[in-house]
C-alpha cells in the first residue's frame, strides 16, 4: 500500500495565566528592586520577566492574563462569610506596582480579564472549557491544585516554577480519582489556604481514599458507617453539612457571563510607543534590552554554553535580525564549559548563510577576549597551526574561520545578573545538556560524543548580502596572549 501524507493541523493554543498567582510569585520571587527615588519595582519586573519566559518558550497562539477581583466582593464570601477571611491585605508596597503591572499588559497588547462577583478560577474554567469545546488545546498557568479539576483532554495545567504539566494522568496519579471529583476531595479535605474548613481530622491522602473508595463525598457522608475510626464517623456526621458547603466553596463555575472571542486573545507584537517610556520610567534596564531591536543591518548573537570538566556540556544561542529571532541549542557528552561557550559562538555564526554585521554578545571572558583581543597574538605567532599549541585549539580555529566571514564585535555581559538574552540562552544550555543525557540513558547508548541540536521554527533570518571586509591588524602584543591566563 502505498504511504499516504496526512497534512495534520496543530491545534490553536491557548494560555491563560493566573494573574493573580503570578503577581504574587513575583513580588516575593524578587526583592530589593525599586527605582532611584526608592519605588518598588520587583513584582512589575518579576511579573513581566515571567511572562517573557512563559511566551518564549511556549510560543502560545492566544494568551490572556486572568484576574482575581477583590474577595469581599465574590459570591463564595457572600455565602461563607469566612472565605479567605484568613489572607492579610495585600502588602502596600506591592498594592502601589498593580496599576503598572496592568499598564505593563497594555503595552504588551495581553488581555487583562476579570468579572465582577467571580474568582479568577471561575473565569479560567469559563473560557477554557468554551474554547476546547472549539477544538482549542488550553494550558491554565497557575500552581493552585484546585484548578485540577478543569483538565480533560484539551485542557491542562502548567505550573511554570516546577516546569510541570499536569493532565488526567496527573490527577489520577496524585488524588487516585479523575478530575471531576476533586471538588469532592477538597470538600473533606478543606483548604487552608482559601480558609475552607472541610471535616475535621480528614487531610488530603485520607480524603482522596474515600472519594476514591465510595464515588463521591456524597457517598462517603451516606456510607460514612463503613469508614475507619470512631472519631472519623463522628466527625463525618457533625459536620456532614459543612462538607457540602466546603465543596461548593472549592468547586469552579463554568457559567461566567464574559464576552471575548477568540480572536481578542491572538497574541500580538507589543505597542513599543508605550511599552518603552514606561520600562524607562521603572527604570527596568533589563527589560528594556529585552524589547530593543537590533540596529539596522545588524546580527546580534547572543551565546553561552554549560558544561563541567569532562562532563556533560550544552549551548545555547539566540540570534535576533530586524525583528526576527532564532534560537539554536546542542549538546555534548563529553565536554568542558570552555568547549561548550566557544562551540555556542560557532553554531550561532554558521547560522548566517551570508557575510553580515554582527555583534557577539557572551558572559565568557574566555571566548570574548580570546576574539576581540587574543586572537591577533596567536595568528602572528603560529600558534594556530602548530599541533597542541593551544588549549581547544580546532574551535579557535573554526571561529577564526568564520569570523573572516563577517563584520564582527565581540562583547562581554555580565553573567547571572538579570541579561534577558544571557539568561535565555543559559536556559537553553542546560536544557541541552539535560534532555541530552536522558536521551543517551533512554537509548542505553555508548558514552561517545553526540552533537544535537534544535531550532525553532521561525524562519531563517535575513542577512546582509554584500561583502564586509574583515578586520587586521598590523600589531601584535604577545604579552597580552590570554591563553596562557585562562588554559
Amino acid at each position: 500500500m502505498p504511504k499516504v501524507e496526512e497534512n495534520v493541523k496543530r491545534a490553536p493554543q491557548l494560555y491563560l495565566l493566573d494573574g493573580s498567582s503570578y503577581i504574587y510569585r513575583a513580588y516575593y520571587g524578587y526583592r530589593d528592586l525599586a527605582t532611584s527615588d526608592g519605588m518598588a519595582t520587583n513584582a512589575v519586573f518579576g511579573f513581566t520577566k515571567m511572562l517573557l519566559d512563559l511566551i518564549q518558550k511556549n510560543s502560545p497562539d492566544h494568551l490572556a492574563v486572568i484576574l482575581d477581583r477583590p474577595r469581599e466582593e465574590t459570591f463564595r464570601r457572600e455565602i461563607y462569610p469566612g472565605y479567605k477571611a484568613n489572607r492579610d491585605a495585600m502588602p502596600e508596597d506591592l498594592l502601589a506596582q498593580v496599576p503598572y503591572i496592568n499598564k505593563i499588559l497594555l503595552a504588551l497588547n495581553i488581555p487583562a480579564l476579570e468579572a465582577p462577583g467571580f474568582e479568577a478560577d471561575d473565569v479560567i474554567a469559563t473560557l477554557a472549557r468554551r474554547y476546547a469545546a472549539e477544538g482549542v488545546q488550553v494550558t491554565v498557568v497557575t500552581g493552585d491544585k484546585d484548578l485540577m479539576q478543569i483538565i480533560d483532554e484539551r485542557i491542562g495545567l502548567l505550573d511554570t516554577m516546577k516546569d510541570k504539566r499536569s493532565g488526567p494522568q496527573e490527577v489520577i496519579d496524585r488524588f487516585g480519582i479523575p478530575p471531576e471529583l476533586v471538588p469532592d476531595v477538597l470538600g473533606l479535605a478543606g483548604a487552608t489556604s482559601d480558609n475552607i474548613p472541610g471535616v475535621p481530622g480528614i487531610g488530603e491522602t485520607t480524603a482522596a481514599e474515600l472519594v476514591r473508595r465510595f464515588g463521591s463525598l456524597e457517598g462517603v457522608l451516606e456510607w460514612k458507617h463503613l469508614v475507619s475510626g470512631k472519631k472519623r464517623k463522628e466527625n463525618l456526621h457533625a459536620h456532614a453539612d459543612q462538607a457540602r458547603l466546603s465543596k461548593k466553596l472549592a468547586t469552579v463555575r463554568y457559567d461566567v457571563d464574559i464576552e471575548v472571542s477568540l480572536d481578542e486573545l491572538q497574541r500580538k507584537s507589543p505597542d513599543l510607543s508605550k511599552l518603552m517610556p514606561l520600562l524607562r520610567e521603572l527604570e527596568l534596564e533589563a527589560l528594556e534590552i529585552a524589547f530593543t531591536q537590533p540596529a539596522p543591518g545588524v546580527v546580534e548573537l547572543y551565546s553561552d554554553g554549560s558544561g563541567r570538566d569532562s562532563g556533560p556540556g550544552g549551548y545555547g544561542v539566540v540570534l535576533r535580525y530586524a525583528g526576527h529571532e532564532k534560537e539554536l541549542s546542542g549538546f555534548e557528552l563529553v565536554s568542558t564549559s570552555q568547549r561548550m561557550e566557544l562551540l555556542a559562538a560557532i553554531k550561532g555564526l554558521e547560522a548566517l548563510h551570508n557575510p553580515s554585521t554582527v555583534h557577539v554578545f557572551s558572559d565568557s571572558q574566555y571566548l570574548v577576549q580570546g576574539m576581540g583581543k587574543w586572537i591577533y597574538s596567536w595568528i602572528h605567532n603560529g600558534r594556530l597551526e602548530e599541533p597542541d599549541a593551544l588549549a581547544n585549539q580546532d574551535l579557535w580555529t573554526q571561529l577564526v574561520a568564520l569570523a573572516q566571514k563577517h563584520e564582527i564585535t565581540w562583547q562581554w555581559v555580565r553573567g547571572h545578573a538579570g541579561h534577558p538574552f544571557n539568561e535565555r540562552c543559559d536556559r537553553l544550555a542546560k536544557r541541552a545538556a539535560e534532555d541530552g543525557v536522558r536521551a543517551v540513558e533512554a537509548a542505553n547508548q555508548p558514552m561517545e560524543t553526540i552533537q544535537e541540536e534544535n531550532t525553532r521554527s521561525e524562519p531563517d533570518m535575513p542577512v546582509k548580502q554584500e561583502p564586509i571586509p574583515v578586520r587586521e591588524d598590523s600589531e601584535f602584543d604577545a604579552e597580552e596572549d590570554g591563553q596562557l591566563r585562562l588554559c
